[in-house]
């Protein structure tokens, strides 16, 4: 049965140094009484366009959803403030602030998405009695690193990874002439900033295709000298805390997350199998299943019965 239609109302919230983000409020046709207020975070390189299906599943269920691009992505641009992870915690404290300011959340974030949401709970700790719940997919307790492992495919993968940081933060004019030159249908091809759409933020595809180079090596160099704030901080939300990772994920390792559920003895883990730094691409139905039961009214329904806590469970390919 497909889920019935949604409206999607594209929003701007001014953050705290005049840059307009670009936010994306799906509400359902039927909304749940009781129901959380869902916030989709996506990571490095894509636009809220990553959330399109999760979307149309949660308001199906009667949850209201809202996404945005994330500073320098999509149609959200640079502004004048530092790219960091702090800067990218607030811009979202501003959308809560402006745009939610009241009723139960459930927070979702993917990689970057995932550390902006423990930087958040760090600094803005007015926002965690509304915190219904929390997702955490492919999180990490640790900057962005360029080796992700030590086979030779991955030595292989951090050598790339080196040339194209070093090129791009060294020669940043240089790259964006070659990237003018691309064809319009290249992921890396820089194109002007068009204006914003009237329907929905551009595909995952064009995440920086309007980002200049030298924003995307200061992005870069921001995960890489990142250092997370304490963990345990996020021990406060129990077993409403869920971890998920893909087993084959070569970005962030699974075995980053599982360091990160270590310091978090009631939180909840999955690791997927055979599942990469797509996760949220790949288990749309699953991931929106799990979103969706922690936004529920907690008085509506009983848990599932499948759905068991294993503390500090740190076996690959098991679903907790």
């Amino acid at each position: 049965m497909r889920n019935p239609p949604c409206a999607t109302e594209v929003l701007s919230v001014s953050a705290a140094d005049g840059a307009r983000l670009s936010v994306y409020r799906d509400t359902p046709v039927r909304p749940r009484p009781g129901g959380a207020t869902v916030v989709l975070l996506h990571g490095a390189s894509v636009t809220a366009d990553l959330w399109r299906v999760h979307a149309r599943h949660l308001t199906g269920l009667g949850l209201p959803v809202v996404r945005y691009d994330q500073r320098a992505h999509g149609h959200t641009p640079r502004g004048q403030a530092p790219l960091t992870i702090r800067q990218l915690a607030d811009d979202l404290h501003q959308i809560l602030t402006q745009l939610i300011p009241a009723g139960p959340l459930v927070l979702v974030g993917h990689s970057l998405g995932a550390l902006v949401l423990q930087e958040l709970t760090a600094l803005h700790p007015q926002h965690q009695a509304r915190v219904r719940g929390m997702v955490l997919l492919s999180a990490t307790a640790r900057g962005a690193s360029l080796v992700p492992g030590r086979s030779p495919r991955a030595l292989l993968l951090a050598a790339g990874r080196s040339l194209f940081a070093l090129t791009c933060t060294h020669a940043p004019r240089a790259v964006d002439f070659l990237r003018h030159r691309l064809p319009a249908t290249h992921p890396y091809c820089l194109a002007p900033h068009p204006d914003r759409s009237a329907d929905g933020p551009p595909p995952c595809r064009h995440g920086i295709r309007h980002t200049h180079t030298r924003d995307l090596a200061d992005l870069w160099q921001c995960l890489r000298r990142y250092q997370p704030r304490d963990a345990t901080v996020l021990n406060q939300f129990g077993d409403r805390l869920l971890l998920m990772a893909g087993a084959d994920d070569r970005h962030i390792p699974a075995a980053h997350t599982k360091q990160l559920a270590a310091q978090l003895p009631a939180a909840r883990l999955e690791i997927l199998p055979r599942t990469t730094h797509a996760l949220p691409i790949r288990h749309p139905a699953l991931i929106s299943d799990r979103i969706a039961r922690l936004a529920a009214d907690p008085g509506s329904h009983p848990p599932h019965p499948q759905d068991r806590s294993f503390p500090n469970s740190l076996s690959s390919g098991q679903f907790h």
